[in-house]
């Protein structure tokens, strides 16, 4: 683990938003895994969105300072601004991912955050060339007068995370017809119950063209396995959406 001061930090266990990492007691996961693409050229666009704070300064957070990458152990006053809204979010980069098949940082909460917990930007590189975008978030509501917000504030935990996986998906990909975004719905993949809700509204979000699943055949017909959406799937044929 990377030496990084937990001093003002409002959790202790560094890390836990990395992939795989078991969820302390307490603590709730959450997890979106999308597959963009593939190719080096897609892989190195994606590298410079999850290096730095676009994803978050792309949905109305200002961050100061606004590095271009973010730089470990550096503490970040983030803000989310719309409207008359005005929420201050402190974090710290706690962690960096650097290697050769993923890449990205994660951040933990400081004091005065609405959230306790931590979480992470990354893309990650298959064994086939295949790039998936990854934001995984480990978190609970703060203490104190947090409290008595935790509903709004549980909400807006996922409502958030959804955002910034489109956010960067749209960076990422700049709206381009990309090698398997076609099939994106059905390859978004979480790792509990808390995501089935976020994964279905951020999948057909992205596919936003009425399909053939939308409205029942006039007469019935044969259909593809291969062809259904992930949820209409059986999940013991399913190989693609999950690893």
């Amino acid at each position: 683990m990377d030496a990084v001061s937990t001093e003002s930090l409002t959790y202790d266990t560094l890390g836990m938003a990395r992939p795989g990492a078991a969820v302390p007691r307490g603590f709730r996961g959450r997890t979106q895994r999308i597959r963009l693409g593939e190719g080096p050229a897609l892989w190195e666009r994606a590298v410079a969105v999850v290096s730095g704070w676009r994803i978050k300064t792309a949905i109305g957070f200002t961050v100061e300072p606004d590095d271009a990458v973010a730089t470990l152990g550096r503490d970040y006053d983030t803000e989310y601004r719309s409207g008359r809204i005005r929420q201050f979010e402190p974090v710290r980069v706690v962690w960096i991912a650097d290697g050769a098949d993923r890449r990205g940082f994660g951040y933990g909460t400081r004091l005065g955050h609405p959230v306790t917990g931590e979480e992470c930007f990354l893309v990650e590189r298959d064994a086939d060339g295949a790039v998936w975008l990854v934001v995984r978030t480990v978190s609970r509501v703060s203490g104190g007068r947090w409290r008595w917000l935790w509903l709004g504030v549980r909400v807006g935990i996922g409502v958030f995370q959804r955002r910034y996986a489109e956010s960067a998906v749209r960076l990422i990909t700049g709206g381009e017809e990309l090698p398997g975004m076609r099939r994106m719905r059905r390859q978004l993949v979480g790792d509990g119950a808390s995501d089935v809700e976020g994964i279905a509204r951020l999948g057909y979000g992205m596919n936003p063209e009425r399909g053939p699943f939308d409205a029942p055949p006039a007469e019935p017909v044969e259909l593809d396995d291969a062809s259904l959406p992930w949820e209409l799937r059986d999940p013991e044929d399913d190989t693609n959406s999950a690893r």
